[in-house]
């Protein structure tokens, strides 16, 4: 059986393994917090939720963030 060979950042003292290329970036720029943050932000988003129009607003919204990350994928060539 062929053993896999994991990815490793180096942050002082501490070795960490990461899974992907997108969690290389992100432990590498210590996003972590960043990251934890649009999670928040779009988590108090959608439990504004209540009717319709709430929902085509925030759809636009999470709509939109989606296009920006894509571009963003593309510009430096992760995908």
């Amino acid at each position: 059986m062929k053993t896999k060979n994991p990815l490793y950042v180096v942050k002082g003292k501490d070795v960490l393994e990461v899974k992907n290329l997108f969690d290389l970036v992100v432990k590498k720029l210590n996003l972590e917090p960043v990251i934890q943050i649009i999670n928040n932000i779009l988590k108090m988003i959608l439990e504004q939720v209540k009717n319709y129009p709430a929902f085509v607003a925030a759809k636009a919204f999470v709509d939109e963030m989606i296009v920006k990350y894509f571009r963003l994928i593309e510009k430096f060539g992760l995908a």
